[in-house]
């Protein structure tokens, strides 16, 4: 048995851990930081609160970050990265800061812009990161990865690079305390998708399995509580942990089919990611389930009786959140379907999922959501 495993995270989790930023950065000679944080993070005063407790070592913070990050954002964040003398970046916030801080980080170091990384840009360095997360939902403060946007051309494009690798994730699930149910919902669901997809990657092995079936449990028996109960701080700090470790499956493995069918139902149809994940998942665990006989096992450590009962908690979570379950729901036409079985079979998730259904399954995948 032959298993890779790379991480090199520094990882700090804890309920207040924030207030050690200073600390922890000087623990690691990090200085002169620029903070990109997601703009109502700047609004509400949270990203100074973060930067009062860097200790004076934040020189700026920039919040011109879209839900998307796009090309723009990255040359506007990397313009202010060296009018400042920035040598490491802070991303605070959810998804979007993080990729946007990712990709700025390698345009301040390699002296490339936005453009020449969506069209593929060769990168081995960047400028270290700080990752601060303010949902549990991305875990993109332990992954390698960011998607980045042009809406001109209208592409959409995820970069991987062990260079962006995050030197400090600090975690601290009160951050998350102030997110709204539809946010902790749908950053939740996501959690599920990450570590279903991580379970079900033709790169899982014992390690990133075992870390996804925890992640997965926590997330399965915490979150409706978080998003009934705001005040409930054990389900949102158990939501966090969810995060973090099926961060740390899918770092290894790539995500799978419900991503890959995700990607124009965000980009075309307007359905948040997570949202947009959860429209598939459960569909494609069962396809999974076919060709990989453990994961009826999976099912029962994750405290479901089979399969098809986890596939039916999902639905139920996806029905009790008011996600969109139908092609009626979601405003796609049959006729539409050719175009979202061709966007979803292009994306290299997809060569990622061990059932290989071809384009033939994915449509008759989704004609089943009618």
């Amino acid at each position: 048995m032959n298993i890779n495993y790379y991480q090199p995270v520094c990882v700090k989790f804890g309920k207040g851990i924030v207030k050690d930023l200073g600390k922890l950065m000087k623990e690691k000679n990090l200085d002169k930081a620029l903070m990109i944080a997601d703009p109502f993070i700047e609004k509400s005063g949270l990203a100074e609160q973060i930067s009062k407790a860097a200790d004076g070592r934040v020189l700026a913070i920039i919040s011109e970050v879209e839900p998307n990050p796009t090309i723009q954002n990255i040359d506007a964040c990397a313009k202010k990265a060296k009018e400042t003398g920035a040598e490491c970046v802070i991303a605070v916030g959810g998804g979007s800061a993080m990729d946007c801080a990712k990709s700025t980080a390698i345009a301040v170091k390699n002296g490339c812009t936005g453009e020449d990384l969506i069209h593929g840009f060769d990168f081995h360095e960047a400028l270290p990161l700080i990752a601060v997360p303010t949902t549990a939902g991305t875990g993109s403060e332990v992954t390698a990865g960011a998607v980045i946007s042009d809406k001109a051309k209208g592409m959409k494009v995820a970069i991987f690079g062990d260079a962006i690798f995050a030197t400090l994730a600090v975690i601290d699930p009160e951050l998350t305390y102030s997110c709204p149910p539809s946010v902790t919902a749908r950053s939740g669901i996501d959690v599920i998708a990450h570590a279903l997809d991580a379970m079900t990657s033709v790169k899982a092995n014992l390690i990133t399995d075992t870390l996804a079936i925890q992640a997965a449990s926590l997330a399965f028996q915490n979150l409706e509580q978080a998003v009934e109960h705001e005040e409930d701080e054990n389900a949102r700090n158990n939501m966090s942990l969810a995060c973090v470790m099926a961060g740390l499956a899918f770092s290894q493995t790539g995500t799978t089919g419900s991503h890959a069918c995700s990607y124009i139902l965000t980009s075309k149809y307007h359905i948040p990611h997570g949202e947009a994940c959860a429209f598939t998942l459960d569909h494609w665990f069962r396809e999974n389930a076919k060709v990989k006989p453990e994961l009826e096992a999976y099912s029962r450590n994750m405290g479901f009786e089979s399969v098809e009962a986890l596939c039916e908690k999902i639905h139920f979570l996806k029905e009790k959140f008011g996600f969109k379950i139908t092609l009626s729901d979601a405003g796609i036409l049959e006729e539409d379907l050719e175009e979202i079985v061709v966007s979803s079979m292009s994306s290299g998730n997809m060569t990622n999922n061990i059932a290989q259904i071809g384009a033939n399954g994915v449509r008759k995948l989704f004609m089943n959501l009618i």
